[in-house]
């Protein structure tokens, strides 16, 4: 078909055609869909920008709150493992992890929420030192920080930001160990080294004099040197030190020869905060009234001197140090119990013992103390932030507690604590600070009847009310035989331990921050006689050196060692750090374990 002459004309007819009409509105819409796929793609690119802002800030918090968790304490980050989970704001207000897998969601849509995680992996490195993804050696000081927040920007969208750093343990000291020192029946005291997973074997450090038992040890690391100093006093009422320098025991040191009670605890140990050196406070004569003290500051001992200004009049039965926290500071609190009673307390200024009184030596604080001079009725710990010194005690005449508080330049007047459970004069006493902190935990076995346990916790500024008791009827009154540590892993901030014998178990109770929890009792052990408690400030750790007297006729077992992860809550099985040999009643302190 052939069309032929065809025109396509605009008349001079008024109005549109269809057919322009539909190209007119063809072009519109032409022109219109690309101005609103302008103006979309810019809304959306606004949004997006907006929203990778607001997930860039989430995300750069995600990591300022690692570092404030590896602020609180290192071996926080050395507890992760790489499974990634929220970071949250803890009942105490500050940063901590939460639980495995766990997510921060940081905005509340049906179509975006954001969602965060972080992520803490250990760190190789090459022989030169270098990061490498594979191969390598661990560096323990070192991780790899990784804050991931994904959000959807539409159903369709799925978008995430990922910001990675790497964070060290630059403040990282170079301190003592963490060391158990402990003493079966003979003179010699042995010792184990932990090494972040197990305990060494088994070695001996400077035997002390033939034919003597060692009832007494003391055991302190060093903060900034690979150093730990033991003190020992045997049988034979001779105290010595000996320092450890990393790998061997120096020769022997003898402090006081025959002159202490063996009985009692008459000389204690303490490194200053700041200077770093030790001071040695002791017994210096048989019938001694005053104490006299010697310095170790990582090369030499200095010679004694004898401190006469104490106006206590009785031989010196219990000698109690404490390191004031301040970095700057080489305060020291001593506090004396001696053999009618007396309680008095000094303060060590880094070069001179002060009696905290500006007028001159005052009287005894306390004439009536407990009876019990055989027990150690004395105690004294430092506020941690404030750097103030608590000292408290237990009264005979009242069966009450009191206690003193020594800010520096001034001392409180005695003040009263009363515990309304305990029915007896306090004889076995505990004053623990808690890390970062200025409450402590105070615990107190009575000579009532059945030798009971309570504890009261110091806020700062007041004692909280009164605790549950936690016992009614303890091993026995022999010896020492509860502990109290605090937490120090960041995941349980302002949490406590307390472990005691209680005749057929060794029990356990927990200090959740707000309250104690049930008494749980771990298997195995029975008939506790002494506990020392221990937390790592570095990996959270706590370790439990147990002595077992086993003369009532269990099990051949004398000392255990048991520990709770850092962060964790169930204590390990008992591992046998001495098993079999001639059981000791009483065991006086015949296990010390020491953190830098």
């Amino acid at each position: 078909m052939k069309i032929s002459n065809f025109k396509f004309q605009i008349s001079n007819s008024q109005g549109f055609s269809v057919i322009e009409v539909i190209l007119a509105a063809a072009i519109f819409m032409l022109f219109s869909t690309a101005a609103v796929t302008v103006i979309l793609g810019g809304l959306n690119a606004n949004r997006l920008g907006v929203e990778e802002t607001i997930t860039n800030q989430f995300a750069t918090e995600g990591i300022e709150a690692v570092k404030s968790i590896k602020n609180q304490a290192y071996s926080n980050l050395n507890a992760m493992n790489p499974t990634p989970r929220a970071v949250i704001r803890n009942a105490s207000n500050v940063w901590a992890f939460g639980t495995d897998g766990s997510n921060n969601i940081l905005a509340h849509s049906s179509s975006d929420n954001y969602i965060r995680q972080v992520k803490v992996e250990s760190v190789n490195r090459d022989g030169s030192g270098n990061i490498v993804a594979t191969g390598g050696t661990n560096d323990p000081d070192t991780k790899k920080i990784t804050s991931t927040v994904n959000w959807n920007f539409n159903a369709a969208r799925p978008e995430s930001v990922i910001l990675t750093t790497y964070l060290s343990d630059w403040r990282k000291p170079i301190g003592g160990p963490i060391m158990m020192a402990y003493s079966k029946s003979t003179n010699i005291p042995y010792y184990r080294v932990w090494d972040g997973s197990a305990w060494s074997a088994e070695a001996s450090a400077q035997s002390v004099a033939v034919g003597s038992s060692i009832n007494y040890v003391v055991l302190k690391s060093s903060r900034t040197r690979n150093e730990a100093i033991l003190g020992t006093l045997d049988s034979n009422g001779n105290i010595y030190v000996q320092v450890w320098n990393g790998t061997t025991w120096s020769i022997l040191t003898s402090i006081a020869i025959g002159a202490a009670n063996a009985t009692t605890r008459s000389f204690d140990i303490e490194y200053e905060k700041s200077g770093d050196s030790a001071v040695i406070a002791y017994l210096p004569t048989s019938t001694s009234s005053d104490f006299a003290y010697r310095t170790w500051d990582g090369s030499t001992l200095s010679s004694p001197t004898t401190i006469t200004t104490p106006p206590t009049t009785g031989v010196i039965k219990w000698i109690d140090l404490a390191q004031n926290p301040i970095n700057t500071s080489n305060e020291i609190a001593l506090m004396l119990f001696d053999a009618n009673a007396d309680i008095y307390g000094m303060a060590w200024n880094g070069s001179i013992w002060d009696d905290m009184n500006s007028g001159g030596a005052e009287p005894v604080w306390d004439a009536t103390a407990s009876t019990s001079i055989t027990k150690k009725a004395i105690a004294v710990a430092y506020e941690q932030t404030s750097g103030r010194a608590m000292f408290i005690w237990a009264d005979s005449a009242t069966d009450n507690q009191y206690y003193r508080i020594w800010n520096g330049s001034s001392l409180t007047a005695n003040t009263v604590l009363t515990i309304a459970n305990s029915t007896g004069v306090g004889e076995w006493v505990r004053l623990v600070a808690r890390p970062n902190s200025n409450e402590l935990m105070y615990g107190v076995q009575d000579g009532g009847a059945a030798a009971e346990l309570n504890t009261r916790k110091w806020s700062g500024s007041a004692w909280d009310a009164a605790h549950p008791e936690h016992d009614a009827g303890t091993e026995n009154l022999t010896s020492m035989n509860f502990d109290i540590v605090w937490e120090t892993h960041s995941t349980n901030p302002g949490e406590a331990w307390l472990m005691w014998g209680n005749g057929s178990i060794i029990a356990t109770r927990h200090w959740n921050g707000t309250g104690w929890d049930a008494v749980s009792a771990l298997s195995g052990s029975n008939d506790t006689s002494f506990v020392r408690l221990k937390a790592d400030p570095n990996s959270g750790a706590i370790f439990a050196g147990i002595y077992e007297d086993f003369s009532s006729g269990a099990a051949n077992r004398d000392i255990l060692e048991r520990r709770l992860t850092g962060g964790g809550s169930t204590w390990s099985a008992e591992n046998i750090i001495w098993d079999g040999g001639t059981a000791a009643s009483p065991v006086y302190f015949r296990i010390d374990i020491a953190t830098p």
